[in-house]
């Protein structure tokens, strides 16, 4: 557990998005399993990123037509999963975030604190070796943000996930392993 803190305006969102492969860095290069994931075709980067990264976002960029099941299932569908195992993992995943009992409701039916638990369980669903995760309680009310993060630290104990997360909040940067500053540019650790 790793939080990248800063003032805002640093560059933390802009460095999660360089490592997780949604833009490319203008210096510099970055290295995915010995890949130079920089330097890839749009479609090369997409691919790696729907198996190897996932990403929780301030806001949970949940699919409104869908149901919580089927936001958590796209990310399989996307990498080649048949359906019924694709329906079968973001089932255990809703189970696993605490939402078994709202699979079949759509985003509109749930509230904020369920919504971000389903945008971590879409996060997790090809079994990513890292978790990007900006500001993923920042949204949320104080009680809710806590619940949030002893969930995403119950996830990396249990299931050995690394999260790399991007925050402005004091509480959860000093529950993480390690804590590193962005300043001008650069990370101080």
């Amino acid at each position: 557990m790793v939080a990248i803190t800063g003032a805002s305006g640093v560059g933390k969102s802009t460095l999660l998005h360089i490592l997780g492969g949604l833009d490319r860095p203008t210096e510099g290069s970055v290295t995915l399993d010995g890949v130079q994931f920089s330097t890839l075709s749009e479609e090369e980067r997409a691919k790696i990123r729907n198996q190897k990264v996932g990403f929780v976002f301030q806001f949970h960029y949940l699919l409104e037509d869908f149901t919580a099941a089927e936001n958590v299932m796209i990310p399989m569908l996307l990498a080649g999963r048949k359906r019924p195992d694709a329906q079968r993992r973001a089932e255990l995943l809703l189970e696993d975030v605490g939402l078994s009992d709202r699979k079949s409701h759509r985003p509109d039916q749930l509230s904020g604190g369920e919504q971000q638990r389903v945008a971590v369980a879409r996060a997790l669903a090809n079994d990513p070796g890292i978790v990007l995760a900006d500001e993923p309680s920042g949204n949320l009310d104080s009680a809710t943000g806590r619940m949030l993060h002893d969930l995403l630290f119950r996830l990396n104990s249990q299931k050995s996930i690394t999260f790399l997360i991007a925050t402005h909040n004091r509480e959860l940067a000093e529950r993480c392993n390690r804590e590193l500053r962005m300043a001008d540019g650069r990370l101080h650790g």
